[in-house]
């Protein structure tokens, strides 16, 4: 049995195999094509899906936030940011929350339109914030706030905004402005 993976797309990868110029194992996911004779996943990986529904295949990377952590963040921004649609990404010391904002502002105007933009295979979530974990002590663990920083340099470019051992406080305070014009206003004042 192949290993199959479907993302929020609805579309689904098949987990293949191949030997590299040197003989080493190379695991790759591709679209669409069930012509694959791997039947489980090497052990010291996992499926990742990227938020945008790419799909690879991993090394298993260590999480160093807590589920609670985590938690903490999602239910945040639910409760205090406008923004609905978004996702997060949770890679080692980082939670990178990426949102998805409709471009069409009034319903009224094109229903076929915004119906379409509403549809998964169309949407593109763009990482805006991060929360970092930066010291990981067992007494106290300190964490970092970043947005993202539009130069148009190709390389992902933060500006530092505030650091906290209460990452309540921290989600509470930069999560709102997701979506909205003060969100570009915010950078470190201290």
């Amino acid at each position: 049995m192949t290993i199959k993976y479907t993302n929020f797309r609805g579309e689904d990868y098949f987990l293949h195999h191949r030997l590299t110029k040197k003989g080493n194992d190379n695991y790759y996911f591709k679209k669409n094509d069930d012509q694959s004779k791997v039947d489980e996943i090497p052990e010291g990986f996992e499926i990742y899906e990227h938020p945008n529904g790419r799909v690879f295949l991993r090394k298993k990377l260590p999480r160093l936030f807590t589920e609670k952590e985590v938690k903490i963040v999602d239910q945040g921004i639910k409760k205090y940011s406008p923004i609905k649609d978004f996702k997060l990404d949770v890679k080692k010391d980082t939670i990178y929350i990426y949102t998805y904002e409709n471009p069409v502002t009034s319903i009224d105007e094109m229903p076929v339109i915004v119906e379409a933009l509403s549809d998964p295979r169309y949407k593109n979530y763009f990482t805006e914030l991060r929360f970092r974990l930066v010291t990981d002590d067992s007494d106290e663990r300190e964490f970092i706030v970043e947005r993202v920083y539009y130069s148009g340099s190709a390389e992902d470019e933060w500006i530092f905004l505030d650091t906290s051992t209460d990452l309540k406080d921290l989600v509470k305070t930069y999560v709102q402005h997701l979506g909205k014009d003060s969100f570009f206003d915010l950078h470190y004042i201290k």
